[in-house]
C-alpha cells in the first residue's frame, strides 16, 4: 500500500525553514521576549528591512491549549507599519501537571521537528515557523510562526457541519497523502516512536486515570456511554497493540479546536503537531468525524465523508487501498478518541471549558462507536 510517486511536494510558498536553536536560544514564556530578539528574528527571515526594528509589542494570549501556552504579539515598529503587524509564539506549558505530560510525551520536540523536518513535504495549509529552539531534556521549546490574519479557531464543543468537515478532511488527506508508506519517515525515531512497551505503558496509564475520569464525568454521560466506556477499557492495550498498516504521518489530534478558519479560502490551516506520530491515516478520520459532528449530523453524511477522505488519497497518488478497507480501520480506529478523550482530560489542568470539550469529545466519540457496533471488532483483535 504505496504511492505512485515518490515525489515531494513543494513548500507551497511558506518560506524557507529556520535552522533549528538549541537550549541555549530557548524562550521558555512570553515573559522571555522582548523586542530585540523580535527584531532579530524578522530580519533574519526577511520580513523586517535592516533598518527597521520592532520597537515595543503587546502580548495576548491565544487559544485554549492545554499542554502549551500561545501568545499573539502585536508589534510596534520603526518606521511605522513595517513588517508584519503581528506574529505568534508558542511555549512549554506553565503548569506542572501540562508540562509533565509534555515532557513523558515528547510533545514539544515532535512538534518542532515536525515543522522543520516533515512540514515542507506535505500540501496541508500550514502557518510559516520564523524561530524554532528546542531543549528536549528539559521539555522546553520555542516556535515563533506567522500570525494567519483574520482567522477564526474552530470550537470543538460547538462542532462542525458537513461543509466544514470536507474542507477539513481535504486537509487531512493533504497531510497523510505525501508521506504514505514513506519508508524514510518512518525510520525516525521521534515519528515512529511506538514500542510495545511504550503502547503497553499507555494503556496502563488509560487505564489507571479511567476510575477518576469516571468520579469525575460520570453523571454527565449516558449510562449507555458509560457502559461503552467500561467495555472498551479491558480491551485497551490489545486494541493499542495491535498491527497497523498502512501507514503514515498521523496528527492525531486532527479536531476543530487545532484548525484555523480563514474567509479567504474554505479549507482551514492546520496547527498543532505534538501528537503527530507513524500510525493509520483512518485514526485521524475517525478521531475527526466522530469527535467535530454530533450524532444527528454526522450519520448521514458518514459514508460521504469517508468515501472523499478515500478518492483524495487516490487523488494524490495512494495505490492499493480500497474503500471497503478504510472503512475497516475506520470501525477499528474509532475507539482513539475515547482513550485520547479519558486520558488527556485527567493528566492536563482542569479548566471549565477543557471539562466541557472533554465530555462533548467523549459523548460523540462512544455514540460514534456504538453506530458502528465497534465493540464486536475488538474479539478478533
Amino acid at each position: 500500500m504505496t504511492r505512485s510517486s515518490d515525489r515531494v511536494p513543494g513548500d507551497s510558498g511558506r518560506g524557507a525553514h529556520p535552522p533549528l536553536s538549541g537550549p541555549g536560544e530557548v524562550r521558555r514564556s512570553a515573559d522571555d521576549v522582548d523586542a530585540v530578539w523580535l527584531t532579530t528574528v524578522l530580519r533574519s527571515q526577511g520580513l523586517l528591512p535592516q533598518d527597521a526594528a520592532v520597537v515595543s509589542f503587546s502580548p495576548e494570549p491565544v487559544g485554549t491549549g492545554q499542554m502549551s501556552d500561545t501568545v499573539r504579539f502585536n508589534l510596534h515598529t520603526e518606521p511605522a507599519s513595517v513588517g508584519p503587524a503581528s506574529v505568534v509564539g508558542k511555549f512549554a506549558s506553565q503548569d506542572t501537571m501540562s508540562h509533565a505530560t509534555g515532557k513523558i510525551m515528547r510533545a514539544y520536540e515532535v512538534e518542532v521537528r515536525f515543522y522543520l523536518e516533515v512540514s515542507p513535504r506535505v500540501g496541508t495549509r500550514l502557518p510559516r515557523v520564523l524561530f524554532a529552539a528546542l531543549d528536549p531534556d528539559e521539555a522546553w521549546f520555542t516556535l515563533l510562526l506567522e500570525d494567519v490574519h483574520s482567522a477564526t479557531q474552530g470550537d470543538e464543543i460547538d462542532g462542525c457541519n458537513a461543509t466544514v468537515a470536507v474542507a477539513a478532511i481535504g486537509q487531512m488527506a493533504a497531510l497523510h497523502a505525501p508521506c504514505w508508506g514513506d519508508a524514510d519517515l518512518a525510520s525516525r525515531e521521534w515519528i515512529n516512536r511506538a514500542t510495545p512497551a511504550s503502547e503497553e505503558f499507555t494503556a496502563a496509564i488509560v487505564a489507571g486515570v479511567f476510575p477518576g475520569f469516571l468520579s469525575r464525568y460520570q453523571d454527565r454521560l449516558t449510562p449507555a456511554h458509560v457502559e461503552l466506556l467500561e467495555s472498551f477499557m479491558p480491551h485497551l492495550t490489545s486494541w493499542m497493540s495491535r498491527e497497523r498498516d498502512p501507514r503514515t504521518i498521523v496528527h492525531a489530534d486532527f479536531r476543530l479546536d487545532n484548525l484555523l478558519f480563514t474567509p479567504e479560502r474554505p479549507d482551514p490551516v492546520v496547527v498543532d503537531f505534538q501528537t503527530i506520530n507513524w500510525g493509520m491515516g483512518a485514526y485521524d478520520l475517525a478521531y475527526f468525524i466522530g469527535g467535530s459532528l454530533e450524532p444527528e449530523v454526522r450519520r448521514p453524511v458518514q459514508d460521504e465523508l469517508i468515501a472523499g477522505y478515500h478518492q483524495a488519497l487516490i487523488d494524490q497518488g495512494v495505490e492499493d487501498y480500497s474503500l471497503e478497507s478504510l472503512v475497516a480501520d475506520y470501525r477499528r480506529e474509532c475507539f482513539g478518541g475515547l482513550m485520547m478523550g479519558v486520558g488527556a482530560s485527567m493528566m492536563v489542568k482542569q479548566t471549565d471549558r477543557g471539562d466541557r470539550m472533554f465530555l462533548a469529545s467523549v459523548s460523540r466519540h462512544a455514540q460514534q462507536a456504538l453506530d458502528l457496533d465497534a465493540l464486536a471488532v475488538l474479539g478478533d483483535l
